[in-house]
């Protein structure tokens, strides 16, 4: 294909070179993607860091921007022909070429070019991104076959673009706003994802805790910063033991839903709930920190010690998704009474990776119990053992954080009672 030429307005900030322009819908459609994480590749440096885009926002973005019609059960309704100031931003990689950075060509990533309207711009611009200075000018953009624009913010829009070009509903000349950063590699594309993401809305996601991780594991600066000044001390010493029980294989593993991995009851949990309920463990008083492997290793021991007493719901014919015990509300309620636990084994000199310990600690249990509706019979029973956590059971009551302090409270008096029958 041809390479387009696109009027420009070059912007220099503290010598990175970025370009503001625009691009009609099939020119998007053309350059951007997306580089969407695979849950099979976890924490590889190499792998994507955005969750997959979600048809049904493309689509209420497609409603507010087009400017055509859309029928929906049986109606027609007209697109709201809404405006898009706020730029796509996009990054264009560098080449595996490490050269220096000129207006002249040199440097530039595969498949783009500037030109500038006089040598004073050109100038001025190459002076900016020699000292790390500013500068703005305006000039032409040059997009060429191999120029790839990653997309780092407006996923949803471009694909609400696509699907308006696709049915008609947008002008083919419409011209739709982008941001291009020039030669930032992978990690520093991510870590600007993740800002303006994290600026914006404050929310945490499955993928969130792998991207910090990866972020703080390769760059330590980062890692300083996001501990540091983004409190994210918690989620990163968090990640950091998941990646660990990751790489040992822990059984734990394959009840965790990772990020863009589809809802089943298959797994139970999402990773990033997961690694929320480990902050009780690591924030308990220890003599010594423990690192992400040692950490990785109590929490298997303890997790045995609770199958050794509760075999149903860890049998393999069973679904971890039938089961409050593998939810966000079963292991939050667990890792805080397993952070109860420590000073006691700590205490007694026993090893905290010994899942025997914890059997004795936890021996009574099975004797957890409410009262329920039978369904055979429509009578009240008692429940306990393993069905005490059956989904729709009685541990299915007690959601959200008070539900889960009297979970904590009840199962604190168990181990109130065989305290004194341990023996190390």
């Amino acid at each position: 294909m041809a390479t387009i030429e696109r009027p420009a307005l070059i912007e220099v900030q503290r010598g990175q070179l970025m370009i503001s322009t625009t691009l009609t819908p099939a020119q998007l459609e053309r350059y951007a993607k997306v580089d969407i994480y695979d849950p099979e590749h976890g924490t590889d440096p190499a792998n994507g860091y955005q969750r997959r885009g979600s048809r049904a926002r493309m689509a209420q973005a497609a409603e507010f921007y087009g400017e055509g019609q859309l029928k929906k059960v049986g109606r027609i309704f007209e697109d709201r022909r809404g405006l898009m100031p706020n730029p796509i931003i996009a990054n264009v990689r560098p080449s595996e070429d490490d050269e220096a950075l000129t207006v002249e060509g040199n440097g530039f990533p595969p498949g783009v070019l500037i030109t500038f309207y006089n040598q004073a711009d050109e100038a001025r611009v190459q002076a900016a991104i020699d000292t790390g200075g500013n500068a703005t000018a305006n000039a032409v953009l040059l997009l060429g076959d191999e120029a790839i624009a990653w997309l780092v913010d407006g996923q949803h829009r471009g694909g609400a673009i696509r699907l308006l070009k696709a049915q008609s509903r947008i002008d083919e000349e419409f011209p739709v706003p982008v941001k291009l950063i020039l030669g930032f590699e992978r990690l520093e594309e991510a870590k600007q994802f993740y800002y303006i993401n994290s600026q914006a809305k404050n929310v945490p996601t499955d993928l969130t805790a792998e991207l910090l991780q990866r972020m703080a594991r390769q760059d330590e600066g980062e890692a300083d910063y996001l501990a540091e000044r983004k409190n994210k001390s918690s989620l990163l010493k968090g990640a950091a033991v998941y990646e660990a029980m990751a790489a040992t294989k822990s059984p734990w593993l394959q009840r965790i839903r990772r990020p863009n991995e589809p809802l089943s009851k298959d797994k139970s949990i999402a990773v990033s709930q997961f690694i929320n309920s480990l902050a009780p463990l690591l924030s308990a008083p220890m003599p010594r920190d423990l690192s992400p492997e040692e950490w990785g290793r109590v929490i298997d021991a303890f997790w045995e010690a609770v199958g050794r007493l509760l075999p149903t719901p860890f049998d393999a014919t069973e679904q971890p998704g039938d089961w409050v015990l593998f939810k966000a509300t079963g292991v939050n309620t667990m890792h805080r009474v397993l952070a109860d636990c420590l000073p006691i084994m700590i205490q007694r000199g026993a090893r905290l990776a010994d899942p025997d310990q914890y059997e004795m600690l936890l021996a009574d249990l099975p004797s957890l119990f409410g009262i329920g509706i039978d369904p055979a019979t429509g009578e009240e029973r008692q429940i306990d053992g393993a069905e005490f956590w059956r989904s729709g059971s009685i541990a299915s009551q007690h959601t959200g954080r008070y539900g889960t302090d009297r979970l904590v409270g009840m199962i604190r008096g168990l181990i109130a009672k065989t305290q004194s029958e341990v023996a190390v």
